[in-house]
């Protein structure tokens, strides 16, 4: 084998590697916490199977990343990420509950799977 084939082998090995991290990524539960919503967005994506709307908060806080998706998942049982993103307001504190990670490669962040506001 080649040094081209041998890096290109390694390459791919590498990138299945990390994809497959990536769709593993409902699989991960991470801990609640605090934050204050700074902004929030949404925007819609075209597929061939039609279109759906994706979600984006943005929080601060201690041990909050900037930035959360909020989107249905099947894997966890939220159907209503619609009726959550509708209730979330800007300037108030939410205890959230997450699950994933934030992959920049693939422009995945965590997702709230669950929001309290704290009064």
């Amino acid at each position: 084998m080649n040094m081209k084939t041998k890096a290109a082998a390694t390459l791919a090995l590498a990138g299945f590697a990390i994809a497959s991290l990536t769709g593993c990524q409902n699989m991960v539960q991470n801990a609640a916490v605090t934050c204050k919503v700074t902004d929030k967005d949404r925007s819609t994506e075209s597929t061939k199977s039609g279109s759906h709307s994706v979600f984006r908060i943005y929080m601060e806080g201690e041990g909050c990343d900037d930035t959360y998706g909020l989107a249905d998942n099947w894997l966890i049982g939220n159907f209503n990420s619609s009726d959550m993103y509708a209730k979330i307001k800007v300037d108030k504190t939410y205890r959230i509950e997450t699950v994933g990670i934030r992959n920049p490669v693939f422009s995945s962040f965590k997702e709230i799977t669950k929001i309290t506001e704290v009064k």
